[in-house]
């Protein structure tokens, strides 16, 4: 009986509402309404658990903030989350509750100096005399100021992070404990920054190590894996510093981790956040619009993805 009743509403809008009456409205995007709206009802319990990757990509990955607004507004649900560096910052708020329309004020404050407070004389005098980098300790303050000093646990949505031990070259992983030092750690550009030391170890940007943490979010128990990727542009120009140099070789090596992740996704979207660097946090805005954008384009189709993935579920609502 619960298997027929979904297809007897559908009959009854189509003798009702004949498709000659909606403009611009086609039989399958009026059985994907429909479905949808059947698939956002089934409580969370009762289907399949959807997770939401978030990639590095530095002041490219503020693409995320866009992505996340558009899947809110279609009411795509997020039940766990993993971001890498940006995707960290964007994800890490986003999880303790903080909506888009805040992340998006906050891209309007983040400058260089709300990262390090060693960009001015003093810092370099501390590299050139005492060979020591700048430290990202402003960020973790900045972080604080945002959401206080919460735990992994005290998250609406389950989210996890990962940064590299420069001493091992391991991966470490964070889901569990302080979030202001693990997201910190997950950005903490090398060559650039400090190293975090943290627990006897010293971490530097999970980038390095997991540019797309789809792993991460499949070991948190998603079931379908959307991913946002920030896709590298190696053309918009040629690196004049030294981190300039280390950066670019961080994106090639991501180059090649984001195709690796992307394949173990169930949807990716790709926001193609070209001609803006690492470190162009005055472009935090566009990258979002950009993200709007791609994400606009791919709804339809993830949306079906998700049907047809969670279809079984649907039906025995």
């Amino acid at each position: 009986m619960k298997k027929t009743r979904w297809f007897l509403a559908f009959i009854c809008l189509f003798l009702f509402c004949p498709l000659w009456a909606l403009p611009d409205v086609t039989q399958d995007a009026v059985l994907r309404d429909f479905l949808w709206e059947e698939f956002t009802s089934v409580p969370a319990s009762q289907r399949p658990k959807i997770g939401l990757a978030l990639s590095a990509g530095g002041a490219r990955g503020f693409a995320h903030v866009g992505v996340l607004e558009v899947l809110h507004h279609a009411g795509v649900p997020i039940d766990v989350m993993a971001g890498t560096s940006m995707g960290a910052v964007v994800g890490s708020l986003y999880a303790a509750g903080l909506p888009t329309q805040r992340l998006w004020e906050i891209g309007q404050h983040i400058t260089i100096d709300k990262i390090t407070p060693d960009f001015n004389l003093m810092g370099l005098f501390k590299f050139l005399f005492l060979k020591k980098l700048p430290s990202s300790q402003n960020l973790q303050s900045f972080f604080q100021e945002q959401i206080g000093h919460i735990r992994f646990e005290d998250l609406d949505i389950p989210f996890a992070t990962a940064a590299m031990d420069v001493k091992t070259g391991e991966q470490v992983v964070f889901d569990s404990g302080p979030l202001d030092i693990a997201v910190r750690a997950s950005m903490n550009l090398p060559g650039v920054f400090d190293p975090v030391e943290y627990r006897h170890r010293y971490l530097v940007d999970g980038a390095v190590v997991n540019y797309l943490p789809v792993n991460l979010v499949k070991n948190k128990g998603a079931d379908y894996i959307i991913a946002s990727v920030t896709p590298l542009d190696f053309s918009s120009q040629v690196p004049k510093t030294v981190a300039a140099y280390l950066l670019r070789i961080g994106d090639v090596r991501g180059a090649a981790m984001i195709e690796e992740s992307a394949q173990k996704a169930n949807f990716v979207i790709q926001n193609r956040v070209l001609g803006i660097s690492t470190l162009d946090l005055d472009k935090l805005h566009t990258a979002g619009e950009i993200g709007i954008r791609s994400a606009n384009k791919e709804l339809e189709a993830l949306q079906e993805d998700i049907l047809l993935f969670a279809i079984d579920h649907v039906l025995k609502k």
